[in-house]
């Protein structure tokens, strides 16, 4: 993998102790993060002037752990939960994500998104086709999800609080605008099995969260399930490639899988760059700053 990923692994500047695999799932690591991942959230908070958070609660790890850092960074009265089911085939895991917040004592309020999503296909589909698009209405709930987290964020002075991993960010398994449509990305930078660690770490109760999909992936799925390549193996092969810009073969042998299988996810990687990016500009003021 090229393009970006020399950038992206010298951005990378971490000074947390790694296993033999490179990824920070140790104990001397994962209590490393339980450190600074609250003084970070605690930091984008006072900088920011706010007076908490606001986390979109799915049910599932990676939600449950952001919103579980958040608390130990600012006490259970500066967090609050939206619990923001779309489809009748997401109401358990809303009411896991309910039992999630009463577990950390967060306030939490449940919008359903249906009426919403109704309101939008009838008028929206009538000028805009097809309304029926599967992907595109998922797009649309992902969305309204931001617009309702953001709406209660500016009703409060809080921040939004994105539950994205480096898994996701790297393989685009995000929605534009939605699940990147956040104010901070506190395990942003964390692979997901570096998150699953760090759940065991927490003690988060496993009979309360379900294994995490990634956004915009189907539910209960992972991008590694998409891949057809267990999750682990994945973020082996996505910090080799693309945090040492190590080559496709030495990627394999490393990692004890064939080259095909690395192809697939450099291949994946690739087309989801425009998710890593911002919109691009035109250079027309030759010296000066662009605006992003």
């Amino acid at each position: 993998m090229t393009d970006d990923a020399a950038a992206v692994g010298r951005a990378r500047d971490d000074e947390l102790p790694r296993e033999d695999d490179g990824l920070a799932t140790g104990p001397d690591a994962l209590a490393r993060l339980q450190e600074v991942v609250p003084a970070f959230i605690e930091a984008q908070v006072d900088e920011a002037g706010a007076d908490g958070v606001v986390i979109a609660l799915d049910g599932e790890l990676v939600s449950t752990v952001t919103a579980t850092l958040a608390v130990d960074a600012l006490g259970s009265d500066r967090v609050t939960g939206l619990v923001l089911p779309a489809y009748m085939n997401q109401e358990a895991a809303a009411r896991d994500a309910e039992a999630i917040a009463s577990v950390l004592d967060i306030e939490y309020s449940r919008v359903p998104l249906q009426p919403l999503l109704g309101a939008f296909q009838e008028v929206v589909g009538m000028t805009a086709q097809p309304a029926d698009d599967l992907v595109a209405m998922e797009n649309v709930a992902a969305r309204l999800r931001m617009a309702c987290s953001y709406y209660v964020a500016n009703t409060t002075n809080a921040l939004v609080v994105g539950t994205a991993t480096r898994t996701d960010r790297f393989l685009g398994t995000l929605t534009k605008h939605a699940d990147t449509g956040v104010d901070c990305l506190p395990l942003g930078d964390l692979y997901a099995t570096e998150v699953r660690a760090l759940a065991d770490a927490l003690e988060i109760p496993t009979d309360l969260v379900a294994p995490s999909a990634s956004p915009g992936v189907g539910a209960g799925q992972s991008a590694g399930d998409e891949l057809e390549i267990e999750p682990k193996t994945v973020d082996r092969v996505l910090r080799l490639s693309v945090d040492e810009g190590v080559d496709v073969a030495a990627v394999a042998e490393r990692v004890g899988v064939d080259a095909a299988a690395v192809e697939r996810i450099a291949d994946w990687y690739a087309s989801m760059r425009h998710k890593r990016q911002l919109p691009p500009t035109p250079a027309t003021r030759a010296g000066s700053e662009r605006p992003f």
